[in-house]
């Protein structure tokens, strides 16, 4: 039985929904080449004449390369060849590039678009907030023909900084105008809990091997679960 079952006290009850996208709804990080990405990206920020310790601080993987680069330009950490937001645009952009190359191969996890479709039925403003580009979710929510279900995405693209940083779901709110209190967020990694935590919104973890954190109000195994817990509260 899981924590969120055993919870007869769970308040599922919120005005917005927002989930993160990979591993929360679409199993997308198994479809994408993240290493070709990866040499795609250093090679344009070495050639934009980013130092060199910031690839060795972040040896591997994109977005904790692409955060640091966000903040170190934010906080004027060094000057580029080109300006600063056109080089997180080119960045993101990379990135994105071989995201959509893979999320047409991706899979939703168990329970994602009836999820989906059961918000958009209760008339419940739902939100997608992800590390991953905007543009590759709308692409998957097009492919399944979910785009109705979802108010907005707020991506990498937005050049925000990432989770954990807050400022995503706090853009969110303010787009659909609903308080903290109202809101719920699902995830699945400690960056999207952190980030719940900062933001002052409810957490909600997909995450089948997880303990269950203290200040998350449930872990389910798949966004199955969380609508069976749905439909009954």
């Amino acid at each position: 039985m899981s924590a969120a079952v055993a919870n007869p006290m769970l308040d599922l009850s919120a005005r917005l929904w927002m989930f993160d996208f990979d591993n929360t709804l679409v199993a997308l990080e198994e479809t994408v080449d993240w290493a070709a990405s990866r040499l795609e990206l250093e090679q344009m920020l070495r050639q934009a004449g980013c130092p060199a310790d910031l690839f060795e601080r972040f040896p591997r993987g994109n977005l904790a390369l692409y955060n640091e680069l966000l903040h170190q330009l934010r906080t004027g950490a060094f000057t580029p060849a080109i300006p600063g937001e056109e080089l997180l645009a080119r960045a993101s952009n990379i990135i994105e590039s071989h995201e959509i190359a893979g999320v047409d191969r991706a899979n939703p996890l168990p329970g994602a678009f009836e999820l989906l479709s059961e918000l958009a039925d209760r008339q419940l403003q739902t939100v997608i907030v992800t590390s991953n580009s905007s543009r590759t979710v709308y692409r998957w929510l097009a492919r399944v023909r979910l785009v109705y279900t979802v108010k907005t995405v707020v991506g990498r693209d937005w050049l925000l900084p990432l989770k954990p940083a807050a400022d995503s779901l706090l853009r969110a709110l303010d787009r659909t105008r609903v308080e903290a209190g109202a809101a719920i967020f699902v995830g699945d990694s400690n960056a999207d809990r952190l980030a719940a935590r900062a933001a002052g919104i409810r957490f909600i973890a997909i995450a089948p091997n997880w303990p269950w954190p203290e200040d998350a109000a449930a872990v389910f195994s798949t966004p199955a679960e969380l609508l069976r817990n749905l439909r009954a509260s």
